[in-house]
């Protein structure tokens, strides 16, 4: 459905052109998305990032990835949305909940949401819009908001970290997304944790650590008669002792992964968010959890942008891809 347009904010504008250059304006439009497993929220803007409306759906799910066509219809009504053409659009960024390799375009390592693994998901989507894209992974974009004009603006380093429907994290070096030769740098949900690991994590889909803190493993093992993550937290505020119990021991298990990530990388800032990781009782915990595994202190947010933080970097990232000349495009266009 549609929604209002996002109000215009002062960040947004100088994270697109950080040095006020006089320079005339590019024209034209584009479009950031930010696909889930649970739904897809998607932005156009004018090319200087100011964001003009928006649209949320649900995901859909299935054989043959109808997901793809939806994205397109999505994009198609978007452009409708603001008086505008097809013809007027410039730039697609797309982010997607798993690994994308920078060299071939190719998907992988999404349990949450099947994606064609044999093909260029750029291409895929380009195909049906007939429009630049770049296919990003999803907090990979929600890093790259942060970092630019979010809780981290000005710091050389951050990091993000989404707890919800699965765990991802997403690293901006010197205002440059770090993704790893093959794409994959960030994806946490594999840490091995727990016991045994060798024995258990060649039996797990989504990895160990997100067996542990994402929203599927969490209701497997602490809610039941069909009640969600969003229960348990309801419950936890209402007093429930055992929600409570489960609230902290979800928190414990997270902060590994939180001190594995400082213990590595040593960023500037951490930023917390994702469904899970925005609820302000877990990120408390978190946060208490962690002190006592390291012995220096870390510095750890919330997120600035909240569940927009994917959607407002794909568009911050587009309008970057659309002021570069078509030279210097190719690298970011997986």
């Amino acid at each position: 459905m549609p929604s209002s347009a996002m109000p215009v904010t002062v960040e947004m504008l100088i994270s697109v052109n950080p040095k006020g250059s006089s320079e005339p304006r590019l024209v034209g439009r584009i479009v950031g998305v930010d696909l889930g497993g649970t739904k897809i929220l998607a932005g156009i803007a004018d090319a200087d990032g100011r964001i003009l409306a928006t649209r949320e759906e649900a995901t859909l799910h299935g054989e043959g990835a109808p997901v793809l066509d939806q994205m397109a219809l999505l994009i198609h009504n978007l452009v409708a949305d603001i008086g505008s053409s097809i013809n007027d659009l410039d730039s697609v960024v797309i982010g997607i909940p798993g690994a994308v390799n920078p060299a071939t375009g190719l998907g992988s390592l999404s349990p949450n949401l099947a994606l064609p693994a044999d093909r260029s998901l750029r291409d895929l989507m380009a195909s049906r819009i007939a429009c630049e894209v770049v296919v990003e992974n999803d907090v990979n974009l929600a890093a790259y908001a942060e970092a630019s004009a979010g809780a981290g603006r000005g710091e050389r380093s951050l990091v993000f970290i989404s707890f919800g429907t699965g765990v991802g994290m997403g690293l901006v070096l010197n205002g440059d997304l770090w993704r790893g030769e093959f794409g994959r740098a960030g994806e946490i949900g594999y840490l091995p944790v727990g016991e045994a690991p060798h024995m258990i994590a060649p039996f797990s889909q989504n990895g160990l650590y997100e067996d542990a803190v994402g929203s599927r493993g969490i209701r497997d093992r602490f809610t039941s008669n069909g009640d969600t993550v969003s229960d348990l937290f309801a419950a936890a505020r209402g007093g429930d002792s055992q929600a409570l119990v489960a609230l902290d021991e979800i928190a414990r298990s997270a902060s590994v992964g939180l001190a594995a990530i400082h213990a590595l990388l040593d960023p500037a800032i951490t930023v917390v968010g994702g469904g899970i990781g925005s609820q302000a009782e877990f990120f408390e915990l978190l946060k208490a959890h962690l002190t006592p595994l390291l012995p220096f202190a870390c510095r750890i947010e919330h997120s600035h942008f909240g569940p927009r933080a994917g959607m407002v970097g794909a568009v911050m990232l587009a309008a970057r891809h659309l002021a570069k000349g078509p030279e210097q495009r190719s690298h970011l266009a997986s």
